[in-house]
């Protein structure tokens, strides 16, 4: 198999991204052939390596491509927001959401960051395609639910931020569902005020009477929510704490 009758079978099997095993398929030929001219293949730079047993047949230049290399995982966070078109900053990092510890990595210009959920957490993507590549990224309900429970990691105002511009969009039952699904009374507060700001009513949200932080990462100096059970130590509408 020459590298002309790989480009041809790669194009008619859509595959920007291939696997050692997709061109095993393809060419029908042993493993140890098929090891040295991909090898070979990268050396000429007529395709590239991405990382162990992964190729593309051009540069990536869709960060959101390289999640297909990674199993169990799915694009989320801020990475998710960027591509719902949400927010005007482009980050050179990829936020990946994982079910099991891995290392932060680069591949070419691009972080990759992966953040560890439960199990029971790891749901809630959504397989779309992009330049030709099937990918999973965080349904806009569940972008909304990561990015509180990340709120560490992720500013509150962009959250609102988010919700704000996708009201349009988001569907009130299937976060219903998410939220009893997770089963969180302090997921439940903060996901229901920021929805509450943007007009958005959860009904039938369990909670306790504890009050707890807005935003976990400031004092606790506020305004109590007797609604929510919440201490509004952030004002979100005015950006002010």
């Amino acid at each position: 198999m020459n590298f002309y009758t790989l480009q041809r079978k790669l194009q008619e099997f859509e595959l920007e991204i291939f696997t050692l095993n997709d061109i095993l398929k393809i060419s029908e030929q042993s493993r140890d052939v098929v090891k040295v001219k991909l090898s070979r293949f990268v050396k000429q730079e007529k395709i590239f390596r991405l990382k162990k047993g992964f190729y593309s047949l051009k540069k990536i230049e869709i960060k959101y491509q390289l999640q297909r290399i990674f199993n169990d995982t799915y694009v989320g966070l801020n990475s998710a927001m960027e591509y719902y078109g949400s927010t005007t900053q482009r980050f050179n990092n990829l936020d990946l959401i994982t079910k099991k510890a891995l290392n932060n990595q680069k591949i070419k210009d691009t972080e990759i960051q992966f953040h560890k959920v439960k199990k029971d957490f790891f749901f809630g993507y959504e397989k779309i395609s992009v330049n030709k590549t099937q990918l999973l990224i965080s349904s806009v309900e569940k972008t909304i639910i990561d990015c509180i429970y990340f709120s560490s990691k992720i500013y509150l105002t962009d959250i609102y931020d988010f919700i704000k511009m996708n009201k349009e969009k988001i569907n009130n039952e299937i976060l219903n569902i998410y939220l009893k699904k997770i089963n969180s009374s302090t997921l439940n507060k903060r996901t229901g005020y920021l929805l509450e700001l943007n007009g958005i009513n959860l009904e039938g949200l369990k909670m306790n009477n504890k009050y707890e932080k807005l935003n976990k990462n400031l004092s606790n100096k506020g305004i109590k929510n007797q609604t929510w059970k919440l201490i509004i130590n952030e004002d979100l509408e005015n950006g002010e704490n």
